[in-house]
């Protein structure tokens, strides 16, 4: 029988069967199981999920429900971290000592504002009540990792340190054929965290600081010749030394604490982030810096009767600078400063009217605004084609209602309709290469329409879930003009409408399997380009693929020969066709990738895991653009053969 699952996804505690929306979990055993180690292996275990670098990792671009975004520094998923949003140069970051991580799909801006205007990821980390150690090393043909995490009861059932160190080293796959080089796109990776907790038994207060860091230097940003991908070859006497660098450290802090009183619960979360990027290509030198600090107060309500719900305020301040270096004759240096404040009031309460249905309402009112200080240093612009010194600011009010009807046919079935709102902010290009990038754009807006049904089923054997959406977007943000001198504007409509499926089944004893798929179409219904004149009208929405099926099968085998439970497990992802961009003239053709393992669980504190993903060495794009008259790409990951140990004590 399937345990009950617990979830945090509308700001307060509750039993997945009592959410009345489309909530995906997965614990960290679940991850661990399917080879999920950072933030961009979410896409093989949620439905609907695709995540893609463009270029690299901190360029990426994550789609659910068809939703995606082509201004990666103005994301359609917000990822939150124990209560806390990330910056999107920090979006895909190892999961560390992970408890489980929740995908809530569809637009969520009533609860969590800008940024969910496709979904939340909301990862949670370990926070146990006893002394633990638990160590883990990675060996494979890609690279290997080490991970170390536990808490430390200092004083017990009343103050707890919980702490975590990971590190990876990737040895490469691609190979220069100019200067014979090979395995050119390696990667180090170091990221760690500490908090010290203070939750004493059957006290009304309780909370945490946390501080947390991670140093990542990879030679990832290979745009490969198309016709190069499959060998994963690199031309430095064509494409230019030295080879690309990415350079991000991300530093983070928190504190949060509850009040328990009554039938109430104050929450506050006090969080700041600072990204520091530097980005080389082509041997031109880039630095970002991304900080922001943010504030939320919340108030929940849960008395056991007829009502519950939460409200709060919330908000954020965020500064971003971004230099580029002098490229004579066309431009000088420049510097560019875009700061942005959030400010909003939201809440969210539910009517429990019978035992059976239950009418759930909310809204939230953002105040948003936006600022740039853009400097050309030494006022070089090739005849005033580029962009020279200019400032600008602007301001947004945007409204997101939400509501919902939930109804438990049986002890074993539910289900529910839901209507919800959510955005994407106004803002300012943040990388300003022409004078147009003076005038901002304007907030994108989306209406969600959904209907679903949760049941479990052969006393709690089974588990099925199903939902069907239609989503309208408005005020699409989209890159505008001829390929290479290009701006974000709002121009147009899209709509992404499907149905997703989710299962778990235990079949028997030994034999268990877990299924997601989510089959539809996202496309632009009105889009003309107002620059070009080109109607992009009925064209797929690029990062958005009609389909993903992700299927897995264990099965506990029955042996003598070693002391140890041994499992055998299977797993197919599969992606329909990908586009790249509005014209639909560069994508990936649908794939699939094969992953096996064999694990061993030889006690309660030991297990080892023999894995092979990409079995077959599945050749995929993850990026491609036009550069002249030739086609550029990044390739994904190949076959990966590898060994993980866990200790856990």
């Amino acid at each position: 029988m399937l345990d009950e699952i617990v979830v945090t996804a509308n700001k307060r505690t509750q039993e997945l069967s009592e959410v009345s929306g489309a909530v995906s979990v997965k614990s960290g055993e679940e991850l661990k199981e399917a080879g999920v180690q950072t933030v961009q292996d979410l896409e093989k275990v949620f439905p609907g999920l695709v995540i893609r670098t463009r270029g690299n990792r901190a360029y990426a671009n994550i789609t659910a429900r068809g939703m995606s975004s082509p201004d990666f520094y103005n994301p359609t998923v917000q990822v939150y971290v124990d209560g806390v949003p990330q910056q999107p140069s920090a979006f895909t970051q190892p999961l560390l000592d992970v408890e489980r991580v929740e995908l809530l799909r569809g637009p969520q801006g009533t609860l969590y504002g800008r940024n969910a205007y496709g979904g939340v990821l909301n990862i949670i980390t370990k926070r146990p009540d006893r002394n633990r150690l638990v160590a883990s090393s990675r060996v494979a043909t890609s690279g290997v990792v080490g991970e170390i995490a536990g808490t430390a009861a200092v004083v017990p059932d009343t103050l707890f340190i919980d702490g975590g160190i990971r590190g990876e080293h990737r040895f490469g796959r691609i190979d220069d054929v100019s200067t014979g080089d090979e395995d050119i796109d390696t990667l180090d990776d170091l990221s760690g965290r500490v908090r010290l907790r203070y939750a004493p038994v059957d006290s009304n207060v309780d909370g945490a600081i946390s501080f947390s860091a991670d140093r990542l230097r990879s030679h990832e940003e290979f745009y490969l010749f198309d016709e190069s991908i499959d060998e994963r070859e690199y031309f430095s006497a064509l494409q230019g030394l030295p080879y690309p660098l990415i350079d991000r450290t991300t530093l983070s802090a928190s504190a949060n604490w509850n009040w328990h009183f009554g039938d109430f619960t104050f929450s506050s979360i006090s969080a700041y982030q600072d990204v520091d990027l530097t980005r080389d290509l082509s041997g031109r030198h880039s630095p970002e810096t991304d900080k922001a600090f943010s504030q939320e107060f919340r108030l929940a309500y849960d008395g056991g009767g007829a009502l519950e719900g939460v409200g709060g305020l919330f908000f954020q301040h965020a500064d971003f600078t971004r230099d580029t270096e002098a490229r004579p004759p066309y431009f000088g240096a420049s510097h560019n400063e875009v700061e942005t404040e959030s400010v909003a009031a939201f809440g969210e309460l539910t009517w429990h009217m019978t035992d059976r249905l239950d009418l759930t309402g909310g809204a939230r009112l953002s105040w948003d605004s936006s600022s740039i200080d853009f400097d050309r240093l030494d006022g070089e612009t090739s005849g005033g084609y580029y962009a020279d010194d200019f400032s600008n600011d602007d301001s947004w009010v945007s409204f997101q209602p939400k509501i919902s009807l939930g109804y438990q046919l049986s002890d074993t079935t539910g289900i529910y309709g839901l209507v919800s709102r959510g955005y994407k902010p106004g803002g300012f290009n943040k990388a300003v290469t022409y004078p147009a990038d003076v005038n901002p754009y304007d907030p994108e807006s989306a209406w969600n329409f959904e209907a679903g049904v949760r049941g479990t089923y052969f006393g709690g054997d089974l588990e099925l879930s199903a939902a069907l959406y239609h989503v309208m977007s408005d005020e699409k943000q989209i890159y505008v003009g001829d390929i290479g001198y290009q701006v974000i504007r709002n121009v147009g409509e899209a709509s992404s409408t499907g149905v997703e499926f989710e299962a778990r089944w235990q079949a028997t004893e030994q034999l268990s399997f877990l299924a997601n798929a989510t089959f539809g179409r996202s496309e632009f219904t009105d889009f003309v380009d107002p620059d070009t004149g080109i109607d992009y009208s009925g064209n797929r929405v690029p990062y958005a693929p009609d389909a993903t099926v992700n299927l897995t099968a264990r099965y506990l085998l029955k042996q003598n020969l070693i002391d140890a439970d041994v499992t055998l497990a299977a797993g197919v992802n599969w992606v329909d066709r990908t586009y790249f961009d509005e014209a639909n003239t560069l994508s990936q053709p649908a794939f699939a990738t094969v992953d096996l393992a064999i694990e061993l669980a030889f006690n309660e504190n030991l297990s080892a895991r023999l894995f092979a993903e990409n079995i077959t060495d599945e050749t995929y794009r993850t990026y491609s653009y036009w550069s002249g008259t030739s086609i550029r790409s990044n390739v994904g990951e190949g076959r990966v053969i590898g060994l993980e140990m866990i200790g856990q004590f």
